[in-house]
């Protein structure tokens, strides 16, 4: 039988499952993660993996999520350089990270694998990791008002220059190869610019 775990306990538990997850999946891809060797790893019972995630593909998805948090609050760390020059911060950020993610898709089937899982889970809805890109699009929209860095941003139409990149992101594979980043590229900085009024 599993056991319980108090809420501090549940925290740390998944946020050392998600890392030692991270690693596995690095290793051996999402088909040689084993729900066992999680577990073993983590020093739980196996049965426990089941207060944190429904499947491995709950997990999957949660670890997609938290690497996406992880990037994200780096660049948090950079928003000073940010005040120069809005529009190009932002596009550039959601370009390097696009094609950062495509790089990793071609280089290692891990990532190829969990994208087409999150596309296919989040067909004909809102993907779920969009909750990490609105918060940091309103930080970075809060850090740029109140340093007077811009006259008006559309939060919800960064937001979707986002999740436009994804939708793109997960059909690069129907581009010729030497169009897709100029395609990704465009789209972005043409929305980024349209919902950015600078000073």
């Amino acid at each position: 039988m599993a056991k319980a775990f108090n809420e501090e306990e549940k925290q740390e538990i998944k946020q050392k499952m998600m890392d030692i997850a991270l690693m596995l999946f690095h290793e051996s891809g999402t088909k040689g993660l084993s729900i066992k060797e999680l577990t073993s790893r983590t020093g739980i019972a196996q049965g426990s993996f089941y207060n944190f995630w429904k499947d491995k593909d709950a997990l999957i998805l949660d670890v997609m999520q938290y690497r996406s948090a992880q990037k994200l609050a780096v660049v948090e760390k950079y928003f000073n350089k940010s005040l120069d020059n809005p529009v190009g911060f932002l596009a550039d950020i959601i370009y390097e990270y696009s094609v950062d993610f495509k790089e990793k898709c071609e280089k290692k089937p891990i990532y190829a694998e969990a994208l087409a899982m999150l596309a296919r889970k989040n067909e004909g809805k809102t993907y779920e990791i969009s909750e990490i890109y609105t918060a940091f699009i309103r930080k970075i929209a809060a850090y740029w008002r109140e340093k007077g860095a811009v006259k008006s941003i559309d939060e919800r139409g960064l937001l979707n220059t986002f999740i436009g990149s994804f939708v793109l992101l997960s059909n690069y594979g129907k581009f010729e190869k030497e169009y897709f980043n100029e395609a990704l590229r465009t789209f972005i900085t043409a929305m980024v610019e349209r919902y950015i009024e600078v000073r």
